[in-house]
């Protein structure tokens, strides 16, 4: 029964459904940020409640956006996760 309790656990760890970020070839696809920060071609910085994710890339440029969703293309060459 503990080996379930574990992998239920480690599945909630890994797959949050609260925020969801996904990296294709040449997009970023971002559910539930708080707020964007910064925004350029080369950097764009989204707040969440606890923590913050900023994209680093040449041509970064937002396809779509709404509240809750962001879908962003351009290279993409680093993505850092800062927890405060």
């Amino acid at each position: 029964m503990n080996g379930l309790h574990i992998k239920g656990t480690l599945k909630s760890f890994l797959y949050d459904l609260n925020n969801f970020i996904t990296i294709y070839d040449n997009y970023l696809y971002v559910f539930n940020y708080q707020s964007l920060n910064k925004l350029s071609s080369k950097k764009i910085e989204l707040d969440f409640s606890n923590w913050k994710i900023v994209i680093y890339g040449e041509d970064l440029n937002i396809r779509q956006m709404t509240k809750q969703e962001l879908l962003l293309q351009g290279t993409i060459l680093k993505v850092e996760f800062n927890y405060e």
